[in-house]
């Protein structure tokens, strides 16, 4: 699934709560942005076309929305898109950035020692 920025961002605010409204989402937002509820809205109504989020319920006019997708997924789709757009063909770049430029834990390391032993008997 591709997502905006906004919409990734708004997807992570519904991932984070069982159910969630429009307008607390907008205020969430408008802390670290400038953002017309009319915005988050349409953010909303193409979530929901996207298969990402749903109606759970509604108290009176309000409707509460609940996410399709974990937020596991929803991490793995930006990452998997944030490679794809940044690192379309050679990946060494960003592995030299994850393992040289970054401090790992012997935990760290047997874990991406198991992830390639896999990926090299696929």
């Amino acid at each position: 699934m591709k997502l905006s920025p906004l919409e990734l961002e708004v997807l992570q605010y519904i991932c984070a709560e069982e159910t969630v409204t429009a307008p607390n989402v907008h205020a969430q937002i408008c802390t670290k942005r400038d953002t017309a509820y009319s915005t988050i809205k349409t953010v909303f109504d193409r979530l929901e076309k996207k298969g990402a989020i749903f109606r759970k319920s509604r108290v009176g006019r309000t409707t509460l929305y609940a996410a399709k997708v974990t937020r596991d997924a929803v991490q793995a789709s930006a990452l998997q898109n944030f490679i794809r757009q940044v690192y379309p063909e050679d990946k060494t770049p960003l592995f030299n950035t994850l393992i040289r430029d970054t401090k790992l834990t012997e935990s760290d390391i047997e874990y991406l020692k198991r992830l390639l032993s896999e990926k090299a008997n696929d």
